[in-house]
C-alpha cells in the first residue's frame, strides 16, 4: 500500500532563494485544478498558434533566425534536421506497434511480502523495465532508419520544405509547452498557505521573473506532478 502522505503531496512551500542562497521570499505552490489547466492550455495554443503564423512568414524575424541558411544546408544536414524533429513521432509509431504496455511495468508484489519477496520484486521490475527501454528503443531505431531511407532519395527542394515544416512544428510544441507550464506556475503560486492570495497580479508579471526565480517555482511545480502520477500506478 502506498504511503498516504506521499499521495497526497499535492502543494509544497517554496523558499526561493537568490544566487548567494538567502531565502528572499517564500510562497505555496499547488497542483492546478481543471479550470486553470484548461485557461493554460488556451494560452499555450495561443502562442503557438502565432508563433507558426511568424515562422510561416519568410519575411519575419523569427523565420530568418531559424532558415536564413536553409538554401546552403546540405542534404546530410536537411534530413538529420527533419529526423530530429520527428523524434516524437517515432516514439508515437513504436507505441502504437508495440501497444500501450510498453510505457508501464507491472506490480510484482503480494499483499504482505516478506523482505526477500520484496527484493525479488524490485529486482524483476528493474529488469522488466530495462527490457521495455530497449523494445521501444529498437523500434524507434527502425522506424529513425526507415524514414531516414525514404527521405535520401527526395529532392533537394523537397528536403528543405519538409525540414522547414518539421522545424516550425517542433518550435510551436516547444512554445506550447514553455507557455503551458509557466500558466500553471503562475496560476498555482500564492502567497499564503490557506491559498485565497495569489502571488502575481497577473501572467505578465510571472513572466518578467527573473530566470532564476522561475526556474526555482517550475521546478517545485513539476515535482508535484510526478507525486500527482503515483496515484495512478
Amino acid at each position: 500500500m502506498k504511503d498516504l502522505a506521499t499521495l497526497l503531496r499535492w502543494s509544497k512551500k517554496l523558499d526561493i532563494k537568490d544566487q548567494g542562497g538567502k531565502t528572499v521570499e517564500t510562497v505555496y505552490v499547488r497542483l492546478v485544478g481543471d479550470l486553470d489547466y484548461h485557461e493554460a492550455q488556451q494560452h499555450a495554443l495561443i502562442a503557438s498558434r502565432r508563433l507558426r503564423k511568424k515562422l510561416k512568414n519568410n519575411t519575419t524575424i523569427e523565420y530568418d533566425s531559424l532558415f536564413l541558411d536553409v538554401d546552403d544546408k546540405i542534404v546530410e544536414d536537411l534530413i538529420f534536421g527533419i529526423l530530429m524533429a520527428e523524434t516524437g513521432t517515432f516514439r508515437d509509431l513504436a507505441v502504437e506497434d508495440l501497444g500501450e504496455d510498453v510505457l508501464t511495468v507491472p506490480d510484482y508484489s503480494d499483499d504482505d511480502p516478506s523482505l526477500e519477496k520484496r527484493e525479488d520484486h524490485q529486482e524483476e521490475q528493474e529488469k522488466t523495465a530495462q527490457d521495455k527501454i530497449k523494445l521501444l528503443r529498437d523500434k524507434m531505431d527502425e522506424k529513425y532508419e526507415a524514414r531516414k531511407k525514404e527521405l535520401e532519395v527526395k529532392p533537394i527542394d523537397e528536403l528543405k520544405s519538409n525540414f522547414i515544416v518539421s522545424t516550425i512544428n517542433i518550435k510551436c510544441l516547444e512554445e506550447f509547452s514553455n507557455i503551458f507550464r509557466d500558466y500553471c506556475c503562475f496560476s498555482g503560486t500564492y502567497m499564503d498557505s490557506k491559498f485565497t492570495k495569489k502571488a502575481f497580479n497577473d501572467f505578465d508579471e510571472y513572466l518578467n521573473l527573473a530566470t532564476t526565480v522561475k526556474r526555482q517555482i517550475l521546478d517545485t511545480y513539476l515535482s508535484l506532478e510526478l507525486s500527482g502520477e503515483q496515484l495512478k500506478n
